[in-house]
């Protein structure tokens, strides 16, 4: 494997919104969604000179919604997509509780995928991407939601299999140790902003 220097990490953040931001915003454009690519420098031996070279490390793909909890969140995503529909509805309906607070501001980050590619994983890269993430454009966020399933590929397990139940035990494990909570069902939730700065 190549030798990845986390320090050496860049992102490229971008956003697609239509229009100004604002609480009367239409509600299937209101929350921001935002494509994240991560490139790494790696060094893989000493003919690679000084700066080694460029690759691709992974992705992630979120939706902000700001100031969660002073909108019709459940109308507000319902108009989205069917994955961020059934975050509100996660929300709204099984766990009012969990955004009851943000009644006073806040943003709400839903994580709707994360992926490191093969080659970089098992050093917790997507601990780090998170974190960049929670520090740059969710800095307003007080809550991240995430669903703990595998991704779906053409090579995945059948879902219910054996293979398929320890990956998602193992990914549920992976973002527990991030700091992650259960909410519903397969979903969980961070509110500890405060640990993700260094």
């Amino acid at each position: 494997m190549a030798d990845l220097v986390p320090e050496y990490l860049s992102y490229d953040y971008r956003c697609r919104f239509r229009g100004v931001p604002g609480v009367r915003h239409d509600p299937g454009d209101y929350p921001m969604f935002w494509k994240v690519k991560v490139k790494g420098r790696v060094w893989d031996d000493e003919n690679d000179g000084g700066d080694g070279k460029e690759v691709s490390v992974g992705e992630a793909e979120l939706y902000i919604v700001p100031d969660a909890g002073i909108i019709d969140l459940f109308l507000t995503l319902d108009a989205v997509n069917q994955e961020v529909a059934n975050v509100g509805e996660m929300l709204t309906i099984n766990r009012p509780d969990l955004i009851r607070d943000m009644s006073l501001g806040g943003d709400l980050l839903i994580l709707s995928g994360l992926r490191v590619g093969p080659k970089y994983r098992g050093n917790k890269l997507g601990h780090a991407i998170l974190k960049a993430i929670l520090n740059t454009v969710g800095r307003s966020s007080t809550k991240v939601i995430l669903e703990a399933l595998p991704e779906p590929t053409d090579h995945s397990p059948m879902e219910g299999s054996p293979a398929y139940l320890s990956g998602k035990t193992a990914l549920r494990r992976y973002w527990e140790s991030f700091g992650f909570q259960p909410a519903h069902a397969d979903y969980l939730i961070f509110d500890d902003m405060a640990d993700t700065s260094d």
